[in-house]
């Protein structure tokens, strides 16, 4: 009988025990059930921290169930439109992000868009919303997401919500402020995205790599983007007073830009623009004064950025038997009467730049100011070729590692020719893998890429021999196995 009584009560004592080790290392929300109530708005807290953890630990899937529960409290609490579940929504979108769930997180961003617009008034806030809308949908294009005619309609909300965004800005700030550029920045890289869409251009960041040609878009996609980067232009020169180095900048920026849509002429004019202010020299102006709405005005204009999208998707096989952009020399585009833009459509200024998209690449005499003789300290630019396209924002086309190869990585080394295609193009490592991806295909990327040449006197030139060096992960499967070798 007593070591019947003895097994009872050591087993009794085993139980509590173990009702009480589960209790303690139960999760929290059970605890804040009993204490706060199954609906209590003070749960979120509690759940918003755990899942920050979990994110920052990697477990996005359990982060992503504690934030669901959360924004489904403030939507109990606060009604159905609530702003105060969109701290969740953002971090539940941030998590399918980082999973890959690309779908779910663009059915997320659409519903954190409806709750944006009816819950957060004009203001900072409002501007930072469209452009994390704007963002996403930039990300959904490298990521290439959307069939094709989905492709279109996003590209259309990417170019609006930078639009929107630029107009709030100037209502939040000023025509005069540096916030202005952030949405102007947006605006430029949706030209590149809207170039890319439409066939011009070479290799993209991410996955978007489309192999239509549309070259008779290429005329008026130059101008538009054109002049979104002299709206920038005009803003730090004229008006933020920018040192002489970033005003180089701003036309490297041009002269990239039309390199990139296949107007070289143009585009040495402004690379050679640049070279004048870094060689200590004064350039000749324009003297009008006009808005940062105004020039960025033909821009803006989202019928016209619609219509144009929808008919660029449509490329004729004649027109597409002109020509290639990915040619060793980039081509000028080739335009249709229908393509041709009268000066009106143009921005509404005598801004040089865009006059020499009209002129062939010279000034008109009447948009020149008097040149002062004063010389400024010199620096050096366009010394180095760089991978296009060099915009804030977007990624690299191809990630270079930085230090020592390892035995695995692939080994290249080229040269840059002087109409800024990879040349002369040897492999000092080729890894051998087993499957049917390979590191051939970085050397195909890399073959797609352009890049701003070298300049000596002025001029275009080939550069000297340069090696990347690129991870596995460019290439391999996952879990896929490989064996090295080198030449």
């Amino acid at each position: 009988m007593t070591v019947f009584s003895t097994g009872l009560a050591l087993s009794t004592a085993l139980t509590v025990a173990t009702l009480t080790l589960t209790t303690l290392t139960a999760p929290m929300t059970w605890a804040q059930d009993g204490l706060f109530g199954a609906y209590d708005p003070r749960q979120q807290e509690t759940l918003w921290n755990e899942a920050i953890y979990l994110q920052s630990s990697g477990e996005h899937s359990e982060a992503i169930e504690k934030l669901k529960r959360a924004a489904h409290l403030s939507r109990i609490s606060d009604g159905l439109n609530a702003k105060s579940q969109l701290p969740y929504l953002r971090a539940e979108i941030v998590s399918h992000r980082a999973l890959e769930q690309l779908a779910m997180a663009d059915e997320r961003q659409a519903y954190l868009s409806r709750i944006e617009s009816t819950t957060i008034p004009s203001g900072p806030e409002k501007v930072e919303a469209l452009l994390a809308q704007a963002e996403w949908h930039q990300y959904a294009l490298l990521q290439d997401i959307d069939e094709e005619e989905e492709t279109t309609a996003r590209m259309g909300k990417a170019w609006n919500f930078y639009r929107r965004a630029l107009n709030e800005s100037i209502a939040t700030y000023g025509e005069e402020s540096e916030a202005l550029i952030p949405a102007l920045e947006g605006m430029v890289r949706a030209q590149y995205l809207l170039a890319s869409h439409r066939g011009i251009g070479a290799a993209m960041p991410g996955k978007m790599d489309r192999d239509l040609r549309n070259n008779a878009a290429g005329k008026s996609t130059f101008k538009r983007g054109l002049s979104v980067l002299v709206a920038m232009q005009h803003l730090n020169r004229d008006r933020l007073g920018v040192s002489r180095e970033i005003q180089a900048d701003d036309l490297i920026r041009m002269g990239d830009w039309a390199w990139w849509t296949g107007n070289r002429m143009n585009a040495i004019s402004f690379y050679q623009d640049a070279l004048t202010l870094a060689n200590g020299e004064t350039l000749a102006v324009d003297t009008g004064e006009v808005s940062v709405s105004e020039q960025a005005e033909v821009a803006v204009e989202s019928d016209a950025v619609e219509s144009d999208i929808d008919s660029s998707i449509e490329v004729t096989e004649a027109t597409a038997a002109k020509g290639d952009m990915a040619d060793d020399t980039p081509q000028a585009p080739m335009t249709s009467k229908d393509e041709e833009s009268s000066p009106s459509e143009l921005v509404a200024t005598d801004n040089s730049a865009l006059e020499l998209a009209e002129t062939g690449g010279e000034p008109s005499e009447n948009a020149l100011a008097e040149l002062p003789t004063e010389l400024f300290p010199t620096f050096r630019i366009l010394n180095a070729p760089v991978a296009l396209p060099a915009v804030p924002g977007f990624g690299p086309v191809l990630d270079i590692k930085q230090g020592e190869p390892a035995e695995g990585d692939l080994v290249v080394s080229f040269n840059i020719s002087a109409t800024g295609k990879a040349i002369n193009l040897e492999r000092i490592q080729f890894p051998v893998t087993e499957g049917a991806r390979g590191p051939e295909r970085v050397i195909r990327r890399l073959r797609k890429m352009r890049f701003r040449p070298v300049f000596e006197d002025g001029e275009p030139v080939e550069s000297e021999r340069m090696t990347w060096v690129f991870e596995p992960k460019h290439w391999a499967m996952p879990r896929a196995t490989a064996t090295e070798s080198s030449t």
